[in-house]
């Protein structure tokens, strides 16, 4: 069976929280599993990994990048890595503990090795290089202090973000979160380094409560979730990267608002949900979507229908047309570019199945919500 690298990727980056690169000889990215908030890798470092890769897996430590370890598989070459940089607010690095020693580092690629190729792996003498030999990054005197005026930018990708915790997908608000942090409106931050850190997960841990609230959750459980973690944060005595600590918090809001949505679904229209989720741009019949959750068509119809009220065609369309809606809010695109991001052959298919849903043109939707 033809193992999907994506979703291998993607699965070993759930279990372990290492970042994960498939890519073919020449750098081209094929799969990519990793934390929005770590820093990629440079096209520098990533050419000299290719350049290491042999069909034994090559550790190394790149002194202020993390532990990485490269091999090939031809014709792919694989790059695993743990890195000891997240980044903070406005593009700024910040140091971080790494996420595992080399023992278990090593330990962690041992098993995506077999999971892909079927065979314990051999391994080549440890190495290190300089972060500085690559120009990795420029790194930014660090400071908690920040000081800026709300922007209009900024209140655009926070509503981004907020939203992917109301719809309980963690994808969406993982993608999102990122482009919150360095653009958000944070305001004046304490001179303390903790005080701040604390000061900002007690303010974005509101703001996840409330979306979390919108998206279905029971109140008084949004308030209780939120005061627990609000005073755990104010017993640590060190945040070592609020960022990463803030994204947590977030992904655990999301998590609770996926169960309600879905605490009555049967596992079959879950995981199609899901599948739909994910392939929204190339789910095209209800027979290929039945093949993927391994039930007949007719089965899956009536179980969908029956669970959320609503025709898996029907549910698609409500998806894309949500998506439609998010794109033309947060986002400059031709609406040419969003019909082909949302699977749809063309402006006018688009327009027309738009109109249908929201009795508004795309551009009068747009419209409508510019402030």
């Amino acid at each position: 069976m033809m193992i999907d690298h994506t979703e291998l990727a993607i699965t070993f980056y759930n279990a372990t929280g290492l970042s994960i690169l498939i890519s073919d000889n020449a750098g081209r990215q094929l799969a990519l599993a990793k934390n929005p908030l770590l820093p990629e890798i440079p096209t520098t470092l990533l050419t000299k990994l290719i350049e290491l890769s042999r069909d034994q897996v090559q550790l190394l430590t790149v002194i202020n990048f993390g532990f990485v370890a490269v091999y090939a598989a031809a014709p792919e070459i694989v790059i695993i890595w743990a890195a000891t940089n997240a980044i903070r607010a406005n593009g700024i690095y910040d140091d971080k503990v790494p996420l595992v020693d080399l023992h278990h580092f090593r330990a962690q690629v041992t098993l995506f090795y077999v999971a892909q190729l079927q065979q314990t792996p051999s391994f080549g003498n440890e190495q290190q290089l300089a972060m500085e030999d690559f120009a990795i990054i420029d790194r930014a005197p660090k400071t908690m202090e920040i000081e800026k005026q709300p922007s209009h930018a900024g209140y655009l990708a926070e509503r981004k973000m907020l939203l992917g915790v109301e719809h309980g997908n963690v994808n969406e608000f993982n993608t999102n979160y990122l482009p919150f942090m360095q653009e958000g409106n944070f305001g004046e931050l304490a001179a303390s380094d903790l005080r701040s850190k604390k000061n900002l997960t007690i303010a974005a841990t509101t703001l996840f409560t409330r979306a979390a609230i919108r998206g279905g959750l029971y109140a008084e459980n949004a308030y209780n979730l939120s005061d627990l973690i609000i005073k755990q944060s104010e017993r640590l005595p060190e945040i070592t990267n609020v960022y990463e600590y803030t994204r947590t918090i977030g992904e655990r809001f999301t998590l609770n608002v996926a169960r309600i949505k879905r605490q009555s679904l049967p596992t079959v229209v879950y995981r199609a949900q899901e599948y739909i989720y994910d392939h929204l741009a190339t789910i095209t019949n209800v027979a290929a979507l039945a093949e993927q959750v391994q039930c007949s068509p007719s089965y899956l119809m009536h179980l969908f229908k029956a669970s959320t009220g609503v025709s898996v065609m029907q549910f698609i369309t409500e998806q894309r047309i949500l998506s439609a809606k998010q794109l033309l809010i947060f986002t400059q695109e031709p609406i040419s570019e969003i019909a082909a991001t949302l699977g749809y052959p063309n402006q006018a298919q688009l327009a027309h199945i738009f109109k249908q849903n929201t009795g508004l043109t795309p551009t009068q939707f747009r419209k409508s919500q510019q402030l």
